[in-house]
This record gives structure tokens, sequence and C-alpha cells, in this order.
């Protein structure tokens, strides 16, 4: 009798599941969301890569499967159109972009969580992401008249006699990275708020109370709790930076020196093929070029910020 009532007692009880994991409300939440995404996002760049094996037979698009587009591409990698060294610029432009965007952004974001009260959190979070509110092309323009050699700044700065001539920043690099910041820093901001408010302010008690000074603080405590968001911010950049073509079109001239010369980036050298022979596929499968190289960044972003959990 005894050994039936322990077989009883210790026998496993059933597994009951969540009403989450059973309910099929879940899945009729994320329909929405799902139709939205695959027809007005996933089907257009299916196409658009579609598009890029078509050919082009009396100035029409003409649909098939044919690998010529690319074969002409490759075969001008490094000579007559040079698209090896303009998908470099771009890189070189979107790198030191999102590097200088998180740089100053993540100070910004630390002294909003640990220094500004919290019921004035929100106010200056919204603050911070007021350039949304306005037009991207009315905030590159109004860029324009601050740093052409008439603008603001180097009427300040001939006044101050800080310079003698004005600063040559439009039509640069620089001009492009200005409008680029402008436009990347409420993303940043937003994402580094957001893993920075979530710490757990326990350890940085215990850090203090185990002598740590300010700084041991905050590199051995607050920086890597912070790692995860701050490679969301630069996989956010990088896609922004990649394919943006308006601040590299307006603020920047199209080109702009470098280290690695003076070239276009990849996006604008896309436009300008595309106003110059209005030939589709072939812009196409530039376009898909350059996608592809931004899911490369996307899955090796995500596959460091799952290492940095």
């Amino acid at each position: 009798m005894v050994s039936k009532q322990l077989s009883l007692s210790t026998a496993p009880a059933p597994v009951r599941r969540l009403p989450q994991e059973t309910s099929f409300l879940k899945y009729l939440c994320l329909a929405p969301a799902v139709i939205y995404d695959s027809v007005f996002f996933l089907l257009p760049l299916i196409f658009l890569v579609w598009i890029g094996f078509w050919s082009v037979e009396n100035y029409r698009a003409v649909p098939g499967f044919s690998l010529a587009n690319y074969l002409d591409i490759f075969s001008q990698f490094f000579e007559r159109s040079r698209y090896a060294f303009a998908i470099a610029q771009s890189l070189w432009v979107a790198f030191s972009t999102t590097a200088l965007g998180i740089f100053l952004c993540y100070p910004f974001a630390m002294a909003l969580v640990f220094l500004v009260p919290e019921r004035l959190q929100r106010l200056l979070l919204v603050l911070s992401i007021t350039p949304f509110w306005t037009s991207y092309i009315l905030r590159l323009y109004a860029w324009q008249t601050i740093l052409n050699n008439n603008g603001l700044l180097n009427r300040l700065l001939m006044q101050l006699n800080w310079t003698k001539a004005p600063l040559q920043i439009m039509f640069t690099q620089w001009g492009t990275r200005l409008g680029l910041l402008h436009y990347l820093a409420p993303i940043i901001i937003l994402i580094l708020y957001l893993v920075l408010r979530n710490t757990d302010r326990t350890l940085l008690g215990a850090a203090r109370n185990l002598g740590a000074t300010q700084w041991q603080t905050f590199w051995r405590v607050i920086l890597p709790l912070s790692k995860s968001g701050i490679v969301y911010s630069a996989i956010f950049g990088l896609i922004i930076t990649l394919g943006d073509v308006l601040s590299g079109t307006i603020l920047g001239g199209g080109t702009g020196q470098s280290i690695l010369g003076k070239f276009p980036l990849f996006s604008s050298m896309i436009l300008n093929e595309y106003s110059a022979s209005t030939n589709l596929p072939r812009t196409s499968a530039l376009a898909t070029l350059l996608i592809g190289i931004m899911i490369v960044i996307l899955a090796a972003g995500f596959k460091l910020a799952r290492s940095e959990r």
C-alpha cells in the first residue's frame, strides 16, 4: 500500500501548456504585420532581384533569365565604371559615419539614463527624435544653407577670426556625413537608451561597494552590458548609410575625396546609371549587389549580438 502511494506521489505531473502556446490569437495578431511586410517589402524585393536577370531589347526590358547583367558588371568591377572602388567608398563612409554616430550618441544616451530624473527622461527622449517630424530632404537643404561658402557656419567662423577663408564642407564627404549623422542620431539614441535603461542598477551598486571608480564601473559593467545595443545601433547605421542617396547627392555632390580617392558612393552610382541609360535590369542587378552587402552585414551583426548576450 505504501509503495503504491509512493509510486503515485512520484508520478510525473501532466504537462500543461500555457494559453499563449496553444492559442490561435497570437497568430491572428501577427497576421497583419506579416501580410503588410510581405506585400509592401518582400514581394517588391523579390521582384527587384528578378528584374536583374532580365535583358533589354529595343530599349525595352524583356522578361527572362540571363546572367548578362551580372557578367557585364563584374567585368567592369575594377575598370571603366570601377564598381569595386565605389563599394569600398560606400563602406568607408558607412563605417566611419556609424562609428562617429555611436561615439557621439552614447554619452547622450547614458546621461539621459543615469543623470536625468526619470520624470524628464521621456520628454528629452521625444525632443531627441524631433528631427523625424520634418522631411529628410528639407533638413538636407537646411544643412546646405548652413554649410555652403556663404552659409551661417562660415560667416560665424570668419566673424570670429577663426578662419580667413570659407571652409569647404559642401560637396565633400564631411558634408555627406553630417547629413547622415542628423538622420541616424535619433535612431541610435533610442536604441542605446532602451538598452542602458534596462541595466541592472544593483550591479552598479555592487561595483561601487567593491571600490570601483566611475571609470572602472563604466568600463567593466555598463559598457559590457550595453554591447548588444551598440551592435544593433551599428547594424541600423550601416544599412541606412549604405542605402542612402540623398545626403551623398545634396550635401556630398555625388563624390568626395577620401583616403580611397575621389569616387562616388555606390548608391549614387546606381541612381546616376539609371538616369543616364534607363536600363532597369542592369540597375536592378546593381541594387541587388547592394542588398546582398546589407544582408551580409545584417547576418554578421545579429550573430555578434547573440554572442554578446
